[in-house]
């Protein structure tokens, strides 16, 4: 892996889906899609269900569905943790089998409303532990 490549991994609670090495990643959150590349500050998000986009070095690009996650990256690699996930180059293909996995009802999906609702208290310690921070710097 070159300096200017991300490894991408993408697990879900039964196997690795994916992993390999980008020159981009683009996934959804609340706020919006937001970009990652190698040397990027580290960081935690919140994904959305939808479709994340990595773009390879030679510049093709592959399509992740995904139900959403948590996600870290430290810069090097961008780890995604999801109850499901599929991938491939078609986007369309992607979408209609994303779209049918999450209308069938199963533990996936309970899973996934587990991590919505871990996803929620973490975001929260993060804010309340960075304002404790900034009025520490304060005093």
């Amino acid at each position: 892996m070159s300096d200017r490549q991300l490894k991408v991994i993408v697990r879900t609670p039964h196997e690795a889906v994916l992993e390999t090495d980008v020159q981009s990643l683009r996934v959804l959150t609340e706020t919006g899609h937001v970009g990652l590349r190698s040397g990027v500050e580290a960081q935690v998000l919140a994904v959305e269900a939808g479709i994340a986009i990595l773009r390879e070095q030679d510049g093709a690009t592959t399509f992740l569905g995904t139900a959403g996650g948590l996600l870290h990256c430290d810069g090097k690699s961008a780890t995604l943790m999801t109850p499901l996930a599929v991938v491939g180059k078609d986007e369309h293909q992607i979408s209609d089998e994303l779209d049918r996995v999450l209308t069938q009802p199963s533990s996936e999906m309970e899973l996934r409303s587990m991590l919505g609702r871990l996803e929620g208290e973490i975001v929260n310690e993060l804010k309340r532990d960075r304002r404790e921070s900034i009025r520490g710097t304060i005093d």
